[in-house]
């Protein structure tokens, strides 16, 4: 989990290029995606991960915060329900896993 390293910056800046600001007009959800890609990996809350990682956003860095959490609660309610994070993570394609070796076991 050495993607744990950057806890302290953003995923603009491990993952860059940084994105422009979101087209106007948008949804509230581009606009949510946009806005966490700029706040601290560190910062990120249940919800802000789940969040990225339904829409795909960040996974080399988002996935190992997420299976942190879930080793330590399995069952975490990020927003809609217990194991919605869990859900979320699961629900990646096999490709995702294939460049984090190990973190899916």
């Amino acid at each position: 989990m050495s993607r744990l390293l950057h806890l302290d910056r953003t995923l603009d800046e491990v993952d860059g290029p940084p994105w422009p600001p979101p087209p106007s007009p948008t949804t509230s959800l581009v606009t949510k995606v946009h806005a966490l890609r700029r706040r601290r990996l560190g910062d990120l809350t249940p919800a802000d991960l789940r969040t990225l990682i339904t829409q795909n956003v960040g996974l080399p860095y988002v996935l190992p915060l997420a299976v942190r959490r879930l080793l330590e609660e399995p069952m975490l309610d990020a927003y809609f329900y217990p194991g919605d994070l869990l859900l979320a993570v699961l629900g990646r394609p096999e490709s995702v896993w294939v460049l984090l070796p190990g973190l899916r076991e």
